[in-house]
């Protein structure tokens, strides 16, 4: 799965190169191309449920990148991307959690134990990987000595390639089952439900509500809105540095558990060389 992930970007990035360099062979002045590298840091905003914000997670983004020209000007650019993310989410558990696991009676026949972990006591490292295409419009000044300035506004939509979650218990029972060596699972692999939070049935419930439960399954889509600034050195003939500060801001949930609502933020320090 590795080897065909690193594939498919790879395919796609040498795509994207040979379609801008017909365009920019055309009309060089109108499109710049280029790499970038950006370590970010990142967070999740919580606004309802069980679950609240546990530090900023580091993580970092490589790709290629395109500006093209818009309405014949030196000052308005549309800018592409085509990059591989890693944005953290750490969170822990703002309320009590229950796990009810069947075991197997000594005599025969099995019985269910309800473990119960007190508020705080469980933290949630996720660690996603996203193929992410930027999309924004860029406002570049006139150079001014060998710089220019720009801002950028657009969206990023970003795809989840590879998902990590490191649940640990403080002063509880473990999670993972110790003789199998697990330290981390995939949240939305269904065999890997057993690490979730089944939680204990409402009594009196006529359906099957549950209370103290959370499902760690996750949205593999991010949509994101983004806003930056940065400038851009002249290096030599065509040759631009180029370094900037962006704000990423999901608009959508990042958990799927109905009762919880979060969304994952990041600022991104980029650095690159455009051509």
């Amino acid at each position: 799965m590795k080897l065909q992930r690193n594939t498919s970007f790879g395919i796609a990035a040498m795509l994207l190169f040979t379609g801008f360099s017909s365009l920019q062979a055309q009309d060089a002045p109108s499109v710049k191309m280029g790499v970038r590298v950006s370590p970010n840091f990142s967070w999740v905003n919580i606004q309802q449920g069980s679950m609240s914000n546990n530090g900023l997670g580091l993580g970092f983004s490589y790709g290629v990148t395109a500006d093209f020209s818009m309405f014949k000007s030196g000052n308005y650019w549309m800018g592409t991307e085509l990059s591989v993310s890693t944005i953290p989410v750490q969170a822990k558990s703002s309320s009590e959690l229950r796990n009810t696991v069947t075991i197997a009676n000594p005599t025969g026949g099995t019985r269910d134990t309800v473990y119960k972990y007190d508020q705080g006591n469980i933290e949630f490292k996720y660690n996603i990987q996203y193929l992410q295409i930027p999309l924004s419009v860029k406002m570049k000044t006139d150079e001014i000595g060998n710089l220019k300035y720009f801002f950028q506004f657009g969206v990023a939509p970003s795809f989840a390639m590879k998902k990590k979650l490191t649940t640990t218990t403080l002063n509880a029972d473990p999670i993972y089952p110790t003789n199998k060596g697990i330290s981390f699972h995939d949240p939305n692999n269904e065999d890997n439900d057993v690490y979730q939070f089944s939680g204990v049935q409402i009594p009196g419930s006529a359906v099957g509500e549950k209370e103290y439960d959370f499902i760690d399954n996750i949205n593999t889509v991010r949509f994101p809105l983004i806003i930056g600034a940065g400038i851009e050195y002249k290096l030599t003939g065509s040759t631009m540095f180029t370094a900037g500060l962006r704000f990423d801001n999901s608009i959508n949930d990042f958990f799927k558990d109905k009762r919880v609502s979060g969304r994952s933020n990041m600022i991104a320090l980029s650095a690159g060389i455009l051509f």
